[in-house]
């Protein structure tokens, strides 16, 4: 066995996230679902929202709901914000350059809506042998 084959043969045992590289933003948000009773129409949360770069700069956070930032960090690599608010429809929090509108990192928050329409649900659970 030639030493290419041998370091082909080993880099075929590795996981193929180990060739995997890191995007230069990751933006991470906790929760990400908000779950609504039959009679509720939104949610209060607080969101975790978490941010790490490869490169500083200067970056801005960003949601649906505002036509402005809700923070920007100066010259960071990474940054953090709490925001407590009322949740009725899905939204989507990005993080973007100050001096841009290219979304360098987004996720999404749902909604999701427990209806007991389901007739599944509430029907009587009856025993196989309530047929005969």
């Amino acid at each position: 066995m030639t030493p290419r084959t041998l370091v082909l043969a080993c880099m075929m045992l590795l996981p193929l996230d180990a060739f995997a590289i890191d995007p230069p933003v990751r933006l991470s948000v906790k929760p990400l679902l908000c779950v609504l009773d039959k009679g509720a129409s939104s949610c209060r949360m607080t969101f975790d929202v978490r941010w790490k770069s490869v490169v500083p700069a200067e970056y801005c956070l960003n949601d649906g709901g505002q036509p402005t930032p809700l923070r920007c960090w100066p010259s960071s690599s990474a940054g953090d914000l709490q925001q407590q608010r009322e949740v009725s429809e899905e939204f989507r929090y990005w993080l973007s350059p100050a001096a841009g509108t290219e979304r360098l990192s987004e996720v999404k928050i749902s909604v999701l809506r427990v209806d007991s329409a389901d007739r599944r649900r509430e029907r009587r659970a009856r025993h196989v042998w309530d047929v005969l």
